[in-house]
């Protein structure tokens, strides 16, 4: 379990370095500061949703609500932050898909355990 937590360690360090995760992580930020967008955002996702679900079950979906809907959607593309957050989000998704991907199914041959003997180690090296 300890080599799997360290590589997870490596990992997320590696993932840290990268310019899409780390401008995701900027943005992320600045969009909790920013309290008219945030909220903005998440009552935005609120609704879209229930629209959504409304027009699966294929209730009623009343002319108030596609006003609404309409309204919603030109504030959140007039938002710049709410924009590059949607864009950053996406890229960042992309990313932790493909290293979801590798873990559930690595390529190639398993790293083989080093023969190195470190000091303090009491093993020998066996041919």
């Amino acid at each position: 379990m300890e080599k799997i937590l360290e590589a997870a360690n490596r990992l997320g360090h590696l993932l840290a370095q990268n310019d899409i995760v780390k401008r995701y992580t900027e943005i992320l930020e600045e969009l909790h500061k920013d309290e008219n967008a945030k909220n903005l955002l998440d009552e935005y996702i609120v609704f879209i949703n229930d629209y959504r679900r409304k027009e699966e079950e294929g209730a009623v979906i009343e002319v108030e609500d596609k006003k609404k809907l309409t309204e919603m959607s030109e504030e959140v593309k007039e938002s710049n932050i709410i924009n590059e957050f949607m864009a950053t989000q996406g890229y960042y998704m992309n990313i932790m898909q493909q290293v979801n991907e590798k873990i559930a199914r690595p390529e190639g041959d398993p790293p083989k355990e080093s023969k190195i003997i470190t000091p303090g180690d009491d093993k020998r090296i066996i041919l």
